[in-house]
């Protein structure tokens, strides 16, 4: 099953061009900001140059691999970005990534958009195993990665941080 993937609530789609004024609520919260590797966007039209290079990403990874918007299926309400992708943008690992407007926190769809990537991620491109990196202070992300089935593998550096990396505690045969 290819990107769009679909889960009880959620969708996981393509961004569009249209998608910077969400993206744009996303990347200039402090809140949010606050646990990525990246500053948070001056203004509008940053946010519209970040997303033309995240688009431009997404389309030079192997299929299936990306950053994509997330939305609430029921009413197409923008909730943040969510992706499978090279760590670092180079691998070889794959991470799995989650970033959420605060507006949807405690919800649970971080956890259902992960546990879907994952998933998709195993069986549907066949990946050996999935990681999470999170800086060791976000108590909410890293449970957002033990109910996605990942456990804790230890310290790493990654994105020039110290971060907690998470393993996917399922993997898939190789044969």
């Amino acid at each position: 099953m290819p990107i769009p993937l679909e889960t009880e609530r959620l969708l996981i789609r393509p961004y569009r061009e249209g998608d910077a004024v969400g993206l744009h609520d996303l990347f200039n919260s402090a809140e949010v900001m606050r646990w990525t590797p990246s500053p948070p966007s001056k203004d509008l039209a940053e946010t519209a140059q970040r997303l033309g290079r995240t688009m431009a990403f997404t389309a030079r990874q192997p299929p299936g691999l990306g950053l994509w918007a997330l939305e609430l299926r029921a009413n197409g309400d923008f909730l943040g970005q969510v992706g499978l992708f090279p760590v670092e943008g180079k691998g070889p690992e794959v991470e799995v990534a989650y970033e959420l407007a605060p507006r949807a926190w405690g919800r649970g769809y971080a956890t259902e958009a992960a546990r879907a990537l994952v998933e998709y991620g195993l069986r549907e491109l066949g990946l050996a195993r999935i990681v999470a990196l999170i800086l060791p202070d976000n108590v909410r992300s890293r449970h957002v990665a033990e109910k996605a089935a990942m456990r804790l593998a230890g310290p790493a550096r990654h994105y020039g941080l110290d971060l907690l990396k998470t393993r996917s505690a399922r993997t898939r045969v190789l044969r």
